[in-house]
């Protein structure tokens, strides 16, 4: 029961997450938005640390760092990708293409794990991918729209990433690995990286936005959302985890259009309603 609720409540998270990161990443310049969340992810990941593991700190496994690198280097790069996602598309429509990376799961299980595909999830992999390239092409069509089309782009190249993520972490068997070990080397990259923005800054003449209330929120409901999503899959049923953590996106798809007043056409609805239930069943049938 505790891991179930801990699922709705990192649905509720991610979903005001990516309604507040997409609020100020229209506000304020990508290098602000950019340092407050490598930052404010490095902080969170490196809490979880010292609170739970604090044995890690200043220890370094070799075998363990190269393991979890690919995986970070896919999330760090998923980080840039989401900016752009949400700044320039409709986060009621974006939304739910970076939360169908199943499909992608799917494709490179197949092919490069030889997992077995059946003919329904076959099915949804193609359904989703119709329906990601009619809501390019309905965008392409509206001049006013033309940056929605960049912003759908960017949310393939984030439902990539992420993908290939997952497909790491499930091609990689580590003896001993554990939430803590991953978050540690995590943390400590995302503290070089947002050092790096923060020299962007002074470099470029720019000045650090201090830091608010709506920036904390934006850039740090996420990973909060992320390190919860990890205590649930470790004390409860991944098959009732997985398919509530995931709803995220529809929560986040119904807000924007109250909160963000999205306006959104009838065929963008039939798309996306299509991408969200062909999500649900693959990661129900995947789990």
């Amino acid at each position: 029961m505790t891991g179930i609720l801990l699922a709705i409540l990192v649905a509720i998270i991610w979903a005001l997450g990516e309604i507040n990161y997409s609020k100020i990443s229209k506000k304020y310049d990508n290098s602000n938005v950019y340092m407050y969340t490598y930052l404010l992810r490095a902080i969170i990941y490196i809490s979880v640390v010292l609170l739970f593991k604090r044995s890690l700190i200043g220890t370094f496994h070799k075998n363990i760092f190269l393991a979890s690198l690919p995986i970070i280097l896919c999330d760090l790069s998923a980080t840039l990708a989401i900016n752009v996602a949400m700044t320039h598309g409709k986060v009621s429509i974006v939304s739910p293409i970076m939360a169908s990376y199943p499909v992608v799961d799917i494709l490179l299980g197949a092919l490069l794990l030889k997992e077995k595909t059946s003919l329904l999830e076959m099915i949804l992999v193609i359904i989703i991918s119709t329906c990601i390239i009619v809501l390019a092409n309905h965008n392409t069509k509206k001049e006013k729209n033309l940056h929605s089309n960049k912003g759908i782009v960017f949310a393939v190249i984030y439902m990539l990433l992420a993908a290939f993520s997952i497909f790491f972490e499930k091609s990689i068997y580590i003896k001993d690995y554990s939430i803590y070990e991953f978050y540690y080397y995590k943390g400590s990259i995302y503290i070089l990286t947002s050092f790096f923005f923060i020299i962007n800054i002074i470099v470029t003449s720019k000045k650090i936005k201090k830091p608010n209330w709506s920036i904390i929120k934006g850039c740090g409901l996420i990973p909060i959302g992320n390190v919860l999503d990890s205590f649930a899959l470790t004390i409860g049923n991944m098959m009732l985890i997985t398919p509530i953590s995931s709803l995220y996106a529809t929560i986040t798809h119904f807000i924007s259009r109250f909160y963000l007043k999205e306006s959104i056409t009838v065929k963008e609805k039939i798309c996306v309603f299509f991408i969200i239930l062909s999500t649900l069943l693959l990661i129900i049938l995947k789990t």
